[in-house]
């Protein structure tokens, strides 16, 4: 099994806190670490943190970026130098307006999100970046029926993996329900037009997160094949762990998820009922979901 720790960065984390945690993680043999929430890359020490972890022998370091300062072709020159292996950049619409809205209203994101595709595309293929990079898509009432022509475009500039994540009713969206919130049913032949991409395209690479295999309308076999939470890769779920930002505790991704998500009646009728992926708690309450 390969282990990772899923590890978070803010912005205002002090480098001795995020130090400690890195060199915690690093005693209990993990050899993959992630930097995600929020935006790693703006950490005003995120090169020296790159360094640390490749000095505790994580042997597979990423990032995923929700903004970047990628476009930034010297800044992302001496993250690839320092050790840094695998970019995952995310981006969710094609239009301008709808990126600059699922991205906090940042002016100009898609542009400086392009530019740094292109220049993370550049740096794998001429064998200074180690793995290929990935984009994921948060779907969402705003952009789900722009997600297939997006993948086309990205696809033309030589991106091969997508990662599409059903919207979390969580966080900043609680206050932009009605603007957010997307029924699963109002995604379901977009989602099966998307997933077809992969019999046109053979080396497209399509997974989506957060659907339910009943609300997939998928057949069990494409189900497993092309959901990131499927059965055969749940106990791969046990090594992945988060960090509490205010507990500092070590979270397990199983505990977290039993928080957030919930079953439904007709669950218990289901031969999946203790893998599959859940339903979000607020999903089945702004929908009124039994």
């Amino acid at each position: 099994m390969s282990w990772a720790a899923r590890w978070r960065v803010l912005l205002l984390e002090k480098y001795e806190v995020l130090k400690w945690e890195i060199e915690e993680l690093s005693l209990k043999w993990y050899n993959s670490i992630w930097f995600l929430w929020w935006e790693p890359t703006i950490h005003t020490r995120f090169l020296d943190l790159i360094i640390l972890a490749k000095g505790k022998w994580f042997k597979n370091i990423e990032v995923i970026s929700n903004w970047s300062k990628f476009c930034d072709n010297k800044f992302l020159k001496q993250s690839v130098l320092n050790w840094l292996t695998r970019i995952s950049i995310s981006i969710h619409s094609i239009n301008r307006e709808e990126e600059a809205v699922l991205t906090g209203g940042i002016k100009n994101v898609l542009n400086e999100k392009v530019d740094a595709i292109k220049n993370i595309i550049r740096y794998n293929k001429e064998g200074f970046l180690k793995q290929e990079i990935s984009v994921n898509i948060v779907v969402s009432k705003v952009n789900y029926k722009n997600i297939k022509k997006l993948i086309l475009v990205l696809y033309k500039l030589w991106v091969r993996s997508f990662r599409l994540n059903f919207i979390q009713l969580e966080w900043y969206s609680v206050d932009n329900y009605d603007i957010l919130a997307l029924k699963y049913e109002d995604f379901k032949n977009y989602l099966i037009s998307i997933i077809s991409l992969h019999k046109k395209y053979t080396d497209i690479r399509i997974n989506f997160e957060a659907i339910p295999w009943c609300y997939s309308w998928l057949n069990y076999e494409d189900f497993l094949k092309y959901s990131e939470q499927d059965i055969d890769r749940e106990k791969d779920k046990i090594s992945r762990d988060d960090i509490d930002l205010v507990s500092r505790d070590i979270m397990n991704q199983l505990d977290r998820r039993k928080e957030l998500k919930v079953y439904l009646k007709k669950c218990d009728n289901c031969f999946l009922k203790w893998t599959c992926e859940w339903i979000w708690k607020r999903y089945v309450d702004y929908f009124k979901i039994k």
